[in-house]
């Protein structure tokens, strides 16, 4: 893929890795706890492998569960995956952080060192769920973050895309989706507003 990776950089667009295998390898049942860190490390070898060259400000990775609106009882622990998403040679990283089963983990980074010029994406809304975020609740989430590597190390996102596909069938009804990044926007601005003391 280096390739196409660089073609899109070469553009002048922002390349983003979307990698939900990465957290799948840690939510299946086949595998040891060294089976999995092997798989994981191979995947975090061979993508670094393609994106070799390209400067890592310009690179946005992302890893999740699925899109589904499922009970999520076996997803993978962020602190088991931290450790090789740090390692993907990009800027920024991108994840799961505000559906039900992953918001307690932003305490993780209170112990995980984020390195200098690093930049965390964590999601501050689900797709997960047809229930629109509070603009509170968002600009709450990512104070939280801010407080903990620093508000100019903390950009807001979704969880994940609401679909995989031109012709998949959303769970989340578009009309929702759309409320719930006009909540997004709006929790980001009073975040910026708490964490910068700008004004709206």
């Amino acid at each position: 893929m280096r390739e196409e990776y660089r073609l899109i950089v070469d553009a002048g667009f922002f390349l983003q890795i979307d990698d939900p295998f990465l957290s799948d390898v840690y939510s299946d049942l086949r595998y040891d706890d060294a089976q999995k860190k092997r798989k994981a490390g191979l995947f975090v070898e061979a993508l670094n492998h393609a994106l070799d060259g390209i400067p890592d400000e310009m690179v946005r990775f992302h890893t999740c569960y699925g899109i589904n609106e499922g009970p999520r009882i076996y997803d993978a622990k962020l602190k088991d995956v931290v450790g090789h998403m740090l390692e993907v040679k990009a800027r920024f990283y991108s994840f799961e952080g505000a559906n039900a089963r992953h918001e307690h983990e932003y305490h993780l980074w209170e112990s995980v060192r984020l390195a200098a010029g690093k930049v965390l994406i964590p999601g501050v809304i689900t797709h997960a769920s047809n229930i629109v975020e509070h603009p509170e609740l968002i600009a709450e989430r990512l104070v939280r973050y801010a407080k903990i590597v620093g508000g100019e190390n903390v950009i807001a996102s979704a969880d994940c895309g609401f679909s995989s596909q031109a012709c998949y069938k959303t769970e989340v009804h578009p009309k929702v989706i759309w409320e719930k990044f006009k909540a997004l926007a709006q929790g980001a601005r009073l975040a910026s507003k708490q964490i910068w003391g700008q004004r709206d």
